[in-house]
């Protein structure tokens, strides 16, 4: 759950912009009634807020979902429902549904059940209620919503119709926000929470994700903070489970203090690297963990204490030896390097991530470099083909497949490519946004 002014739904966090202009239709009975619930429980969900906080967010999920379902109403599943969207996506879908069929025929009840078998991929299902609004012309940006899943089940025509009906060119920033409900990430504490867990039952090395995920705490595609009380306690428990004299734990802390100084100055970032011995100086060394060392790494690239060709020089070998052990982020700090060098070695780095591990990064990275060096030039290489498996809807490979078909461009690719832009969006000239999905489906509607 969202442990910030919890006693407030989740319904009204992530879909405000989306529920304006509804007017009144939404002082349903349901949505009053879950505000009283919420009002006259929140004692308890300021308890299920503060265990999120303190990393135990499955406590908290499970003490409200008990909760719903020792009172058995609908306002309760609702309320519940809507605290849980981004933390718990099964609790959530069992009782926004449980709700929705005590209150079929409430806009909000209507939205959540939709959006819930959206996201679990029950899309013939989720096109009902979402048609429901349209028709009844109330939440007109379910109308993208509805897009999405009409082109994720064959119905082209019908989606081009419904993206237009949705108005992105008034409210792309609606929609932007709507697809991102969808298919953006978990909250942060959930996150958080699960990687507690992992660590609690032994697995040490989630100590680095768990403090890179403090520092850049992202609630949605758009927004993330430094959470410094999480990275606090989160560095007292590493501390506590590696020895403060353990070098990941001094690394960790290291990196921690660097990304929380809100004013990097060169200076004082050489000065704590040649302090630890760490990437930079005459008999540096690089952090064992390969995700704390390219953190490290960037952090001196960008203060101009080292070069990429200077870091490569250096620290090839030792991070090729890594890649032995198929350290997935020793490949990346690598191929970061190269990139960052024009090195002719990344094609060969980003083939043994796709060809040797399978990795679905390094599959669409792989074939751009085989399209910039000329030798992908077919929908049917059987190398693209084999990119599109592991990783299907990838934006980078659907796209190029419309690159590579030309004017002989289908239908079918361009669907392939919106199904990939619905699951992320592309950055645009400065964030995220859907402007590449209205292009596309611009042109798949003049090809209908």
């Amino acid at each position: 759950m969202n442990p910030s002014g919890s006693t407030r739904s989740l319904f009204c966090l992530l879909l405000g912009g989306f529920l304006a202009g509804t007017g009144t239709c939404l002082a349903a009975d349901l949505t009053l009634q879950a505000k009283a619930w919420s009002d006259d429980h929140s004692a308890l969900l300021e308890q299920a807020a503060r265990l999120s906080t303190d990393g135990y967010a499955a406590d908290g999920n499970k003490l409200l979902a008990d909760q719903a379902d020792d009172d058995g109403g609908a306002a309760a599943a609702f309320a519940v429902a809507n605290t849980l969207y981004s933390a718990d996506p099964g609790i959530s879908y069992r009782l926004h549904l449980r709700a929705q069929r005590a209150f079929p025929n409430d806009p909000a009840a209507v939205l959540q059940a939709a959006m819930e078998l959206h996201r679990h991929g029950e899309y013939a299902a989720a096109i009902v209620h979402y048609r429901r609004l349209v028709e009844a012309g109330v939440m007109p940006y379910s109308s993208a919503l509805l897009a999405d899943c009409l082109v994720r089940t064959g119905q082209l025509k019908a989606a081009v119709q419904a993206w237009d009906h949705a108005g992105h060119a008034q409210h792309h920033a609606e929609i932007d926000a709507a697809i991102c409900a969808i298919y953006g990430p978990l909250s942060p504490y959930q996150r958080r929470s699960d990687l507690i867990a992992k660590i609690e039952g032994g697995e040490l090395a989630k100590l680095a994700d768990l403090i890179l995920l403090d520092l850049n705490f992202d609630t949605d595609w758009w927004n993330a903070r430094v959470n410094h009380d999480a990275v606090d306690a989160d560095l007292k428990r590493a501390g506590t489970a590696l020895g403060k004299r353990d070098a990941r734990y001094r690394q960790l802390a290291l990196y921690a203090q660097l990304t929380r100084v809100e004013e990097k100055r060169a200076s004082e970032i050489l000065r704590l690297l040649k302090d630890t011995n760490l990437i930079v100086g005459t008999g540096a060394e690089l952090p064992a963990d390969s995700r704390i060392a390219r953190a490290l790494c960037e952090l001196a690239v960008n203060a101009r204490l080292v070069t990429p060709a200077e870091l490569w020089t250096a620290y090839e070998a030792t991070l090729r030896g890594r890649l032995e052990q198929q350290d997935h982020d020793a490949l990346h700090l690598l191929c970061w390097l190269a990139a960052a060098n024009h090195n002719p070695e990344l094609t060969n780095l980003d083939r043994i991530g796709f060809e040797e591990w399978n990795d679905p990064v390094f599959a669409s990275s792989y074939l751009v470099d085989l399209f910039r060096e000329k030798k992908l030039t077919s929908v049917t290489d059987s190398q693209l083909l084999a990119a599109m498996a592991i990783s299907p809807d990838n934006a980078t490979l659907a796209n190029l497949r419309l690159v590579l078909a030309g004017d002989a461009v289908t239908t079918d690719l361009i669907a392939s490519s919106i199904k990939a832009e619905f699951r992320k969006l592309s950055v645009g000239e400065t964030r995220r946004d859907s402007a590449t999905l209205d292009s596309l489906f611009a042109e798949l509607g003049k090809r209908l």
